[in-house]
C-alpha cells in the first residue's frame, strides 16, 4: 500500500512538472484522459490488487488521441486472472471526450489462458 502511495506521488509529480502535460491538463477546464479514467475507477485506488496503467499518446507535440489500458491482477476471483480496460479519449472542441471503452478478461483456466478475451471467464 505505502508503494501503491509513493508511485502515485511520483507520478504526479511528473504529470504535474511537465509542460506539455499542464497544457494537456488544462484544455478549456475539461478533465485530462487520465482524471476521467481514476473518477470512473475509483476502487483503482482503494483496492488491495495490482494495477498497472498506460497512457500513450497519438503524438509528442499537440496530441489529439490518448489511450489509456488499465491492467487489474490479483483478483478476489477464482476464475478470472486479470481485467484490462481500455479507454480511447479524442481531444474535441477544447476538451477530451470518451469515444471507446473495453473491458476484457484473462482466464485462469481453458484452452489460451494467456490472452485477453472479451467473454468472461466460466
Amino acid at each position: 500500500m505505502l508503494r501503491l502511495f509513493a508511485v502515485s506521488g511520483l507520478c504526479l509529480g511528473l504529470i504535474t512538472g511537465c509542460a506539455t502535460t499542464s497544457k494537456l491538463m488544462s484544455f478549456g477546464g475539461g478533465e485530462s484522459p487520465m482524471q476521467q479514467v481514476l473518477k470512473a475507477q475509483p476502487d483503482i485506488i482503494k483496492q488491495h490488487q495490482n494495477t498497472s496503467i498506460q497512457q500513450v499518446f497519438n503524438r509528442v507535440e499537440s496530441p489529439t488521441v490518448s489511450r489509456i489500458t488499465v491492467i487489474q491482477t490479483g483478483l478476489m476471483d477464482d476464475s478470472v486472472s486479470a481485467i484490462k480496460t481500455e479507454y480511447v479519449f479524442k481531444l474535441d472542441h477544447k476538451k477530451w471526450q470518451l469515444q471507446n471503452k473495453q473491458q476484457s478478461y484473462q482466464c485462469f483456466r481453458g484452452k489460451n489462458n494467456r490472452a485477453f478475451q472479451t467473454q468472461l471467464c466460466s
